[in-house]
């Protein structure tokens, strides 16, 4: 009975290990990173600030931050940004 649940759990710790790698390094936040949360300017979901897009405003002090390139985008289109749980 030991022996069926160490073998068990070797299965099940290679299955996980294969199933769920560790992410590249270049994900993780490196040296110099800024890790302060700030809400996008489009959908307004909070993002760690290195994981995002930061554009300066024009003629004026500040800078929008954006979640990915398409926020940005639609941003700039006029788009106006709908959750998936609002109703049409």
């Amino acid at each position: 009975m030991i022996m069926t649940f160490i073998i068990i759990w070797i299965v099940m710790w290679i299955f996980y290990k294969v199933m769920y790698p560790k992410p590249p390094a270049h994900y993780y936040p490196q040296e110099g990173d800024v890790l302060t949360p700030r809400t996008c300017d489009f959908c307004h979901n909070e993002l760690v600030e290195y994981r995002g897009v930061l554009e300066p405003k024009p003629n004026s002090e500040g800078e929008w931050f954006f979640c990915n390139y398409e926020h940005q985008a639609d941003f700039h289109a006029g788009k106006v940004y709908r959750s998936p749980n609002q109703q049409v």
